[in-house]
């Protein structure tokens, strides 16, 4: 596991957590908290990648890429050839 990988489940983890700790504090009560609390869940793990990606720039996955080098371009031919 690589730095940003761990990095990212650390953040999960927190903001997860604090998203069910603040879905409890909502002084509405829920027939089911879950029908509301997994789409929050989605919802602040989104975010989180999101945010995290935009903080972290994670050289890995730019180095990671690689470009096509360019091609060299062939001396044209002019006339026929035998």
């Amino acid at each position: 596991m690589n730095s940003g990988t761990i990095r990212r489940l650390i953040l999960t983890l927190a903001t997860g957590y604090l998203t069910v700790f603040g879905v409890r504090q909502i002084p509405y009560g829920f027939d089911n908290e879950w029908l509301f609390l997994v789409p929050a869940l989605i919802l602040v793990y989104a975010l989180t990648v999101w945010m995290e990606g935009k903080v972290f720039k994670d050289e890995s996955l730019v180095s990671a890429v690689v470009r096509p080098a360019k091609k060299r371009a062939e001396p044209s031919a002019k006339g026929f050839k035998s």
